[in-house]
């Protein structure tokens, strides 16, 4: 389930990516990066995972852990992958799942999951 869950942010930072280069003008020649970062914090393991997306607009900010919520087309995802990360690692796992997000310029999901499980 952790795993699914780690799968689920990734695959959504590389839609985030995908659509801010399908965005841009051709001429831009844009590219998209994702990172990975880990850290040990007090009796946490952080893991950060950033895009350089389009980042979280204010007014969805408090849908986006929501089951059933997306912002893609009909037919490319069904709302479902952030709600699952976040039940398997807050509510399974007794971590925390929180994100930074500025518009046009990318995101960032933090994962806090205790070294000693509950």
């Amino acid at each position: 389930e952790l795993s699914q869950a780690f799968i689920n942010l990734i695959v959504n930072a590389a839609d985030a990516v995908q659509e801010e280069i399908e965005r841009a003008a051709p001429e831009s020649q844009a590219k998209g990066e994702i990172r990975l970062t880990s850290q040990l914090v007090d009796s946490f393991v952080e893991v950060r995972i950033s895009d350089t997306g389009g980042g979280v607009s204010p007014e969805i900010r408090s849908k986006i852990f929501d089951y059933f919520f997306t912002t893609k087309a009909p037919g490319k995802g069904t709302g479902q992958g952030l709600a699952i990360a976040y039940d398997v690692i807050v509510n399974k796992h007794g971590g925390e799942l929180s994100f930074d997000s500025v518009p046009q310029r990318g995101s960032t999901f933090t994962v806090r999951l205790p070294i000693h499980p509950l």
